[in-house]
């Protein structure tokens, strides 16, 4: 009687298998006009992918304004102490307008002296240092170039504007997500006139090949002792204007 029934069960899971394997062939025929199963499933996938970009405009909230304190004296310690002196009242005035000293910093000192026309003989020495400094609010700039300029500053340079880092972002963000929409909708239209079905986003990529921040920068001001001492009078008047950011995202689908 088992054995019976051991045979009857055998047969029914052979049948059972036979049935499965010719439904999976009828199913992938309809799909893929093929009877082999095993050869579709090896067909690489078909990709096609678009680019978006947009941009993203805003004010710049911070710039970088640089200058030299500058001295001669007939020693170096003198031409020393007259440079330290001035430096130590700009950077006084600076910080009483806000100006913090993580954001003062010395990018050059040079102490050197002069020589005569025979080359030879020393008729004094020069003490000159440059200082950049970063103003972390626009509306300050012009009055930072003025304390600098009213207290003796020369080679007064700037201001380069820009964004900050948390400005930066922000309309970083932006861009990309424009970048994204557009290239979606690009890809749509594309593929509706070829003919083709989007499937999912297997990858997405952003191309910064191109600089993101295309700064919009006024004439530098670049004052001597001379000229400052004239524009002392004359307030500053600094335009920020606007910078852009910008994003490229690629995006790749699936197609069939």
């Amino acid at each position: 009687m088992k054995s019976s029934e051991n045979k009857l069960w055998v047969k029914t899971a052979l049948l059972s298998a036979i049935f499965t394997v010719l439904l999976l062939m009828l199913v992938n025929y309809f799909f893929n006009h093929s009877w082999n199963f095993f050869e579709n499933s090896q067909i690489k996938t078909q990709t096609f992918s678009v680019q978006g970009t947009a941009s993203a405009t805003g004010t710049p909230d911070q710039s970088d304004i640089s200058f030299t304190v500058s001295k001669t004296a007939t020693t170096a310690q003198i031409a020393q102490q007259q440079a330290n002196t001035s430096m130590n009242t700009i950077l006084s005035d600076l910080q009483k307008n806000g100006i913090t000293k993580k954001d003062i910093q010395t990018s050059n000192y040079n102490s050197s002296p002069n020589y005569a026309d025979d080359g030879t003989t020393i008729q004094n020495y020069t003490v000159s240092e440059d200082v950049d400094t970063t103003v972390h609010d626009n509306a300050k700039t012009n009055v930072v170039i003025d304390t600098v300029t009213k207290d003796g500053a020369e080679n007064i340079s700037g201001p380069n504007l820009t964004f900050s880092d948390t400005q930066q972002q922000k309309l970083q963000d932006q861009a990309r997500i424009q970048a994204i929409t557009n290239a979606k909708q690009k890809a749509q239209s594309l593929a509706n006139a070829a003919g083709l079905h989007l499937g999912k986003v297997i990858n997405v990529q952003e191309d910064q090949i191109s600089p993101i921040v295309y700064p919009f920068r006024p004439i530098p001001i670049i004052m001597n002792a001379k000229a400052a001492n004239t524009a002392q009078s004359v307030p500053t008047q600094i335009n920020p204007g606007q910078n852009t950011v910008t994003s490229t995202i690629t995006l790749t689908y699936q197609v069939n």
